[in-house]
């Protein structure tokens, strides 16, 4: 369904392991790449996915000083551990 110019509404179906399947109409609109990083922000009472390269321009632009200092605190604890450091932080 499509609403506006920018926006569409479809549904997917999340299965046992909690896993969605993006439409291929969706991934190549927004130019998604397989293993490309996602960002699932938990607000209110939405889920918002956006590229992880798309989260850092925005924080990068909205805070040069603040993103650089949490970049280099990240890069001391990250060690691959994406989900745990994500529960932890947020």
């Amino acid at each position: 369904m499509v609403i506006g110019m920018n926006e569409r509404i479809r549904t997917v179906i999340m299965n046992s392991r909690g896993q969605i399947v993006i439409p291929e109409e969706i991934r190549n609109n927004k130019g998604m790449k397989p293993k490309e990083a996602l960002v699932l922000i938990e607000r209110e009472n939405e889920l918002v996915l956006k590229k992880e390269s798309d989260v850092a321009r925005q924080v990068m632009a909205e805070e040069p000083f603040w993103a650089a200092l949490s970049q280099k605190a990240l890069e001391k604890i990250w060690n691959n551990k994406e989900d745990d450091i994500w529960e932890t932080y947020l």
